[in-house]
């Protein structure tokens, strides 16, 4: 992916507040002809606006996505909680997506 970076036109796009996020799993499972059980499954995340209390998007990810989003999303923590404590102006913010990451490679 970085060769290659996405080029996503985000002017449609509009930023809705979310203060709430409910996980779900979502399995599905079938016994083959020889009694074997094959899985596979899922992660919902429901976000939700606790003020008018409901749900505001759900989206369906990869058990791949979400622990490519996880590590992202703990790694923009890290990098927010360092810029919160910097005195100086912000820096542009940079869109990291979770095909960036080394995880894999």
């Amino acid at each position: 992916m970085e060769e290659e970076k996405m080029n996503i036109n985000f002017t449609d796009t509009k930023p809705i507040f979310a203060d709430e996020v409910a996980l779900a799993l979502k399995i599905k499972a079938i016994k083959g002809e020889k009694g074997e059980i094959e899985k596979e499954g899922n992660i919902t995340l429901i976000f939700m606006d606790m003020l008018k209390h409901q749900a505001i998007g759900e989206f369906v990810i990869s058990k791949n996505t979400a622990k490519l989003l996880a590590k992202a999303l703990s790694e923009n923590i890290v990098t927010l909680e360092k810029q919160l404590l910097d005195k100086s102006m912000p820096k542009k913010p940079e869109i990291k997506f979770t095909a960036d990451s080394n995880m894999y490679r």
